[in-house]
């Protein structure tokens, strides 16, 4: 599988607008096309009048299927026309799976909110820095957190990413997993191995668009 991770920058104060316009004209005509997003939300806490959805194709050549047809569909070029007016900036990046998701890992909680973040490895240092996460990280890491909706990396786009998401209830609950885990004795010695391999980490605490509900 492959995903497409979608990250649109709005004008300021237009969020809600175009909720309500692609909620109406837009949600349903993509979802015909390309089927459930594996995740649609917003920015609640980082870069604000964002949005960051991701879809899930076989391949390379499904997307470019699907994709196709939804631009041949007359109604997705009438909704285009209106959309177009709220956004600054549109990105993407193709991702595939890390080797260890989703076989061992995977939500197993309800959540409210997403910590999506991206962390870039140095140039050569990807597959190293999965190998000691696989090994030294991943299980403590699962004992305390407990809910991973996504564990990526970069195919197309920016290179020698990955991009790792996980959901909680709220902050509150995030905050305290997170202390856990930074407490257990197992986890500074994976940040001495593993941030050595890292040139940059981010992240951004996401909530879902109010049109869309999380898997149960």
């Amino acid at each position: 599988m492959i995903v497409d991770v979608r990250t649109y920058t709005l004008h300021p104060g237009s969020l809600g607008a175009f909720f309500k316009l692609y909620e109406g004209e837009g949600f349903g005509i993509q979802t015909r096309h390309l089927g459930q997003p594996l995740g649609y939300y917003f920015v609640d806490i980082g870069p604000q009048n964002r949005i960051v959805h991701l879809w899930g194709y076989a391949d390379i050549a499904d997307r470019a299927a699907r994709r196709g047809a939804m631009d041949a569909d007359p109604a997705w070029t009438a909704y285009r026309g209106k959309s177009s007016a709220f956004f600054q900036r549109q990105e993407n990046k193709i991702l595939r799976n890390a080797p260890f998701y989703p076989a061992r890992t995977g939500a197993t909680q309800p959540f409210g909110i997403v910590d999506y973040r991206t962390y870039t490895a140095h140039p050569g240092k990807l597959g190293a820095f999965l190998s000691v996460y696989e090994s030294d990280a991943m299980q403590t890491q699962l004992r305390h957190l407990g809910n991973c909706v996504g564990w990526y990396m970069s195919d197309i786009g920016p290179q020698n990413e990955v991009v790792h998401m996980w959901g909680y209830r709220d902050i509150a609950d995030r905050q305290q997993r997170r202390n856990a885990m930074q407490a257990d004795p197992a986890w500074p010695p994976y940040l001495t191995k593993g941030t050595a391999l890292l040139a940059n980490m981010e992240n951004a605490i996401l909530r879902p668009a109010p049109f869309w509900k999380p898997a149960a």
